[in-house]
């Protein structure tokens, strides 16, 4: 694959594949802060707004992003499947409005995603992320893959057929999702900085120098959480 598209793609999936908010100023239009539950997903797309790929607007329906040339792409939201501690990932599924192709974009822990890529990716993304989280840096594997139309049209049905299923539907819904997760390709590892709190370090050894012992709970890898 030739890597300046591949460049593009990974930062256009920065600003798509993500549950952020972007918020408008009234005074200014083109002033725009990002909202978000997790403070990673507004770094990785504050980051794609520095490489001149803006998040301009989102609902449920419909997401705009300003590229390079200041133009404005929309992208119908197809399907969109949030993060959760379960699942570990989130994906989302788009058409271009303006060419009519439908991509599907996944990303979350690499321990997770390497099940869904093609093989010739998952050592890459291993050592890389395992690279990342010795620094103590947060990762996430960003994937995408195109669906053609006629897939589509046909999944669709089976996923609506999930949604109204009255016998393990969140099960169904899953089942079907998973036909989705295949065959992806490979776009990037991400590392965000992930800062203590002020005086955590200090607070530790004070607590063990009183004699408490100390238990770590987290969601990251150990590496990360070592360092």
């Amino acid at each position: 694959r030739n890597r300046n598209k591949i460049i593009r793609e990974t930062i256009e999936a920065m600003a798509l594949c993500n549950n952020v908010t972007p918020i408008k100023d009234e005074n200014d239009p083109d002033k725009i802060t990002y909202q978000a539950s997790s403070p990673d997903e507004v770094a990785l797309v504050n980051f794609a707004v520095k490489l001149k790929m803006r998040l301009y607007a989102r609902n449920d329906r419909e997401i705009k992003i300003k590229n390079a040339s200041d133009t404005l792409e929309e992208y119908d939201v197809l399907a969109n499947f949030p993060f959760s501690s379960d699942t570990k990932r989130m994906g989302i599924l788009l058409k271009n409005r303006k060419h009519g192709h439908i991509i599907f974009y996944l990303k979350g822990a690499e321990n997770v995603i390497e099940r869904f890529v093609k093989e010739e990716y998952k050592g890459y993304i291993r050592e890389n992320a395992e690279n990342l989280a010795c620094l103590g840096l947060r990762t996430l594997v960003l994937t995408q893959k195109i669906v053609s139309q006629s897939f589509y049209d046909e999944w669709l049905e089976r996923y609506k057929e999930a949604q109204t299923s009255m016998e393990n539907r969140k099960e169904n819904i899953q089942k079907v999702v998973s036909e989705l997760e295949t065959d992806m390709d490979f776009l990037c590892v991400t590392g965000v900085e992930d800062l203590l709190q002020d005086d955590v370090e200090q607070t530790i050894e004070n607590l063990r120098n009183a004699g408490m012992r100390i238990w770590m709970l987290t969601g990251d890898k150990i590496e990360t959480a070592t360092c």
